[in-house]
């Protein structure tokens, strides 16, 4: 009985040493095991001038942008730099937009509309004049929706009877819009109906068809869309409006006149 005793409190002792020992092996290595094996490195400015010096294809860097963290210094001095280091537009492109690809043109229908003219001294934006909408309703004669913009001329006037604009939009996502004269103003029409009727009435969304000019348009030498009107403008003024997402901004026109 008595060595029964010894036998079971030495086990004891000794499962209670065995318990403590894992117990503290994996205090001392649980946070070795969960740490990484090595710092997961960060791309600079200065790696990819590494990587370009070191002869290494675009497609590699943009790839290693693409898959790795980023700390780049993206400034107008940073930029600058790169440039003068000799990295290709394309990786600093990637550079700046972490490497993702755009879908096939996202970029365009979302972005920003811009237009601007271009001629032999180079592209002139056009601004945009915010207009006020101003709808006027008559019995059994319908209703007149136009755009009102303020003063009587454009500001921006060109000699150019057939312009040719460079946009980062499609073709199809512009309207020309010769302008009607005001006493002060300009109007833009932009919406109008048969009148009611025992038919009811016929509405019509969009510029008038009578007072919008048809563009052809087409890739140019910057990647950048050209468009020009199809046929010689007439002396007078227009305007160009955004259409984005299948839906005209009617209130906010590119200006422009011509002499």
């Amino acid at each position: 009985m008595l060595l029964t005793r010894v036998l079971s409190r030495r086990f004891r002792s000794a499962r209670l040493a065995l318990v403590l020992a894992v117990a503290l092996t994996a205090l001392l290595l649980g946070p070795l095991a969960g740490a990484p094996s090595s710092a997961q490195e960060v791309l600079t400015n200065d790696s990819i001038i590494g990587m370009v010096k070191a002869g290494l294809a675009e497609s590699v860097i943009v790839t290693k942008i693409r898959t790795s963290e980023r700390k780049f210094d993206t400034s107008t001095d940073g930029l600058i730099k790169l440039k003068a280091a000799k990295v290709p537009d394309k990786v600093i492109e990637a550079m700046i937009t972490g490497g993702a690809p755009a879908a096939a043109g996202a970029a365009a229908s979302q972005a920003d509309p811009m237009i601007a003219y271009v001629s032999s001294t180079g592209a002139k934006p056009l601004k945009i004049v915010h207009g006020e909408m101003v709808t006027s309703v008559a019995p059994f004669a319908g209703s007149r929706q136009e755009v009102v913009l303020p003063v009587a001329r454009a500001e921006y006037r060109i000699t150019d009877k057939q312009p040719v604009f460079s946009t980062n939009l499609t073709a199809e996502q512009w309207a020309l819009i010769r302008l009607k004269p005001g006493r002060n103003e300009r109007n833009l029409p932009i919406n109008n109906n048969s009148g009611w009727g025992w038919g009811g009435a016929t509405f019509r969304q969009g510029p008038d068809p009578k007072y919008r000019v048809a563009l052809e348009g087409g890739p140019g030498p910057d990647g950048a869309t050209r468009i020009k009107p199809k046929e010689s403008l007439a002396p007078g003024e227009y305007g160009l409006i955004a259409i984005v997402r299948g839906q005209p901004n009617m209130v906010e026109v590119f200006e422009f006149g011509v002499d």
